[in-house]
């Protein structure tokens, strides 16, 4: 059975290698996780797929973390995680965010975000060593927006 649910703040800290899979700095994670909505994808009781989203001002809000377990990956849950928070914040917020590499856009496209900005450097400024995505170094943020 696939069931998606909320993730308290007490239970967010067992996601952690999860999260890390996302986003590689404790730190970094540490900023927004008590400050965002975690949601998490759950098939027969285990958790397979998650999401933390940081509500901004101006009524809009950014996806900072959303990562599939190494064996669940390709199988759709971040895209259903997706569709699912789509509907959940559309009451609540006007766009949502995404910031990604380069490697990441593609997918954020196929479900309805378009590009917004880049922040150079972002990778290389904010993380104490390098980050690679298939052997290509990760160096600039790619936002992307979505109407919700």
């Amino acid at each position: 059975m696939i069931d998606i649910q909320a993730v308290e703040p007490a239970a967010r800290r067992a996601y952690l290698p999860l999260l890390l899979d996302a986003d590689p700095s404790e730190e970094m994670v540490a900023r927004y996780l008590a400050r965002g909505e975690m949601y998490a994808v759950v098939v027969d009781g285990a958790p397979v797929c998650e999401a933390v989203v940081l509500p901004l001002p101006g009524g809009r809000c950014e996806l900072k973390n959303l990562a599939c377990a190494p064996g669940c990956r390709g199988q759709g849950y971040a895209s259903l995680l997706l569709e699912y928070l789509f509907l959940a914040f559309a009451g609540r917020f006007t766009e949502m965010l995404v910031g990604t590499s380069e490697k990441g856009m593609g997918f954020y496209a196929r479900l309805g975000f378009a590009y917004s900005h880049t922040v150079p450097g972002f990778f290389t400024d904010n993380y104490p060593a390098p980050l690679y995505e298939d052997g290509v170094q990760c160096v600039d943020m790619h936002y992307l927006r979505r109407a919700l």
